[in-house]
Parts: structure tokens; sequence; C-alpha cells
């Protein structure tokens, strides 16, 4: 609860509960309510955390007496309440309530079972809390086309994949094609086990997976390997790229056949191609890459 913008941040009904409550703003009479809670208002006195009874601050006569008791506890048959607090800031109230209807009271020995599990308690809810968050980015990710050139992979403690986003699912199957059913790569994976001190760089065609490792989170990105034409080869393709035969780029740039043709076959290994339509779309899509 935010004490100070009087908002329930989350609210867990009780079993039976027909009227949910939003997280959203409290009303003055919910708000006023709350704060007569007598434990709570108890803690706020001694700004003391802890676990407390209803019967610890109150007695029989007094609580039945008081609003509190008829529009928060009566309607519900609650008779009994043990309440602890966990640690949060001041503005904040992180709660567990445990009711019981008329009968037995709980016992000392419950307040220190529950005052023993109240650490245990903030560590689940700070658990929670992460997985809350981490859902929220999960969601992000997955919203991420997968031709976007970055991708993540979460890892199980066996190494595992734990998530992967759409980017990374397509860069690990592009590159790694062999690979299925939710397991690593052997490079990635005899990476990992060497201590990936240093990126992981793996050449697929006319691109370079590199892949990082942070914590049990690797980050992959696509790199286009820098292409160094001579003046002259970026000639040769130039006119290639207009459709021009090996003959007639030889006679428009005064060079014998046989010149050109070597231009291209060096041109073929430098851009990992075989054929002509090849080079000549590797080569514009590096003109572009250029550009931009």
């Amino acid at each position: 609860m935010d004490q100070v913008r009087r908002r329930s941040l989350l609210y867990l009904p009780r079993p039976g509960d027909e009227d949910e409550v939003e997280d959203d703003e409290l009303d003055d009479d919910v708000w006023e309510l709350m704060c007569e809670h007598p434990v709570c208002r108890r803690w706020r006195e001694e700004v003391r955390f802890g676990a407390l009874r209803l019967s610890d601050v109150v007695g029989v006569r007094e609580l039945r007496a008081s609003r509190f008791y008829d529009e928060a506890l009566r309607p519900w048959g609650i008779e009994h309440e043990l309440k602890t607090r966990l640690l949060s800031p001041p503005w904040h109230a992180r709660t567990f309530a445990f009711n019981r209807k008329p009968g037995r009271d709980f016992t000392d020995r419950d307040r220190l079972v529950l005052d023993l599990l109240t650490p245990h308690l903030e560590r689940m809810w700070e658990a929670a809390h992460t997985r809350r968050l981490l859902n929220g980015a999960l969601e992000e990710l997955e919203r991420i086309d997968e031709g976007a050139p970055h991708g993540v992979v979460l890892l199980s403690p066996e190494l595992g994949i734990e998530f992967a986003s759409a980017p990374a699912r397509r860069m690990l199957a592009e590159c790694f094609p062999a690979t299925s059913g939710g397991r690593l790569p052997a490079a990635i994976l005899g990476w990992l086990e060497s201590g990936a001190s240093q990126p992981l760089l793996h050449a697929h065609r006319d691109r370079q997976l590199r892949v990082e490792r942070s914590e049990s989170t690797l980050l992959f990105s696509e790199e286009q390997p820098e292409v160094l034409l001579t003046r002259r080869e970026q000639e040769v393709l130039s006119w290639l790229a207009r459709g021009k035969t090996n003959a007639e780029i030889a006679e428009l740039l005064w060079l014998a056949p046989s010149t050109v043709r070597k231009h291209l076959e060096n041109v073929y290994a430098k851009l990992g191609v075989s054929t002509r339509t090849a080079a000549v779309a590797r080569f514009l899509g590096l003109i572009d890459a250029q550009a931009s």
C-alpha cells in the first residue's frame, strides 16, 4: 500500500471475496478504515516491525465497539487476527494477515513462529517482485521484430535456453541450423565452458555473429564484417551491377578481359560469393550500409 498516494499496490483477496480491490486509488472511507486498524496504528506509533495480534493492542470490548470491527471484521466473521509487516520504505506498507473466526485466539507461539517466518516472507516478496519485473521485460523483448540485429538469451543453471528473444532464435537457427530442442550449439557451449572471457565470433555467410556473456544472459549481435575492395574492384562491380559483360567492362575500363576476370575472382573471395548475381547483391548491400 502506497501511503503517500493512497493507492493499493497489490491486494490478495481472501477466498470467497466478492469485491475485488484493484491496484488503484483508495477512496477516503476505505483509506480511513484501513488507518483505523489497531495493529497498523500501533506500528505507526512505535515505528516497529514484527508480528502482532489484535489482542496485543486492543481489548475485546473496545474492538467490538469500533467502526473497524463493524465494517472490516464482523461481515467476514473475523474475531482474531495475527499480522506481520515486512521491511519496506516508510511510505509503503507490506503486510501479511492471518484471520480466525470466534474461538481460540492466536498463541504466543504462533506470533513467535510468524516473527521467525517474516524474513523468509520478505525474500519471497522480493523474488515475486523481481519475477513481475522480469516478466514485463520478457514481454517487451518478445515484441521486438525477429529481423532486428540484437537478441537476448537467458541461460538455465544447466546452460540450457531458458528464454530467447525472436532475433536470438533466428540467429541461432541461421548460424547453427543443426541445433534444436532448446539446446545451445556445441560451439557456444564450448565457449561457455572455457570461461567466455572474450566475445565469441562466428562467421556465417556474409555476416558475423557476436556473442557476449553477462552472468546468466547471452547478448547476440549481428555484424557485417568490413569488406575492403580496391578502387578498381569497385569500378568493375559497379559496371557489373549495370549489367555489363566482362568484355564490355574491359573495354570501358581499358583493361584486358583476363584482368577483369581476375578482379572478379578477388571480389568473389572477399564477398564470400560465387556468382555474378550474388556479388552484385552483396555489393549493393554494402553501399546501402555505408549510406545509412
